[in-house]
């Protein structure tokens, strides 16, 4: 599915509306391409909120680099935690396991 992506991803939560607004703003190519990807694997509302804030501390060039580099199982894994908020990606996540996604520009 190529469409662009709409802000009913943030299915009316704040949080999430906030982050995609900054994150476009940011980075208008590389957002399209992560949001396309949390869309497609239904990463969606509080889940793609709690990516951001529980997750990346709210650092959304980090939470961008994460959905884009990110095995989907471990994103998915950190944001459904049990203890109710999302675990933090520690640096090694991100440096030790990049994904086909991020070399190929897909």
């Amino acid at each position: 599915m190529n469409t662009m992506v709409s802000f009913d991803i943030a299915q009316g939560n704040p949080g999430a509306l906030t982050f995609i607004m900054e994150a476009y703003w940011r980075h208008l190519g590389k957002a399209e391409q992560a949001f396309r990807r949390m869309r497609d694997n239904d990463i969606l509302g509080t889940r793609l909120y709690m990516l951001w804030n529980d997750c990346c501390g709210r650092n959304t060039d980090r939470a961008i680099d994460i959905m884009l580099t990110q095995n989907i199982d471990k994103i998915v894994k950190h944001i459904n935690y049990e203890g109710g908020r999302g675990i933090p990606f520690q640096e090694e996540d991100q440096n030790n396991e990049k994904t086909e996604i991020y070399k190929t520009g897909l």
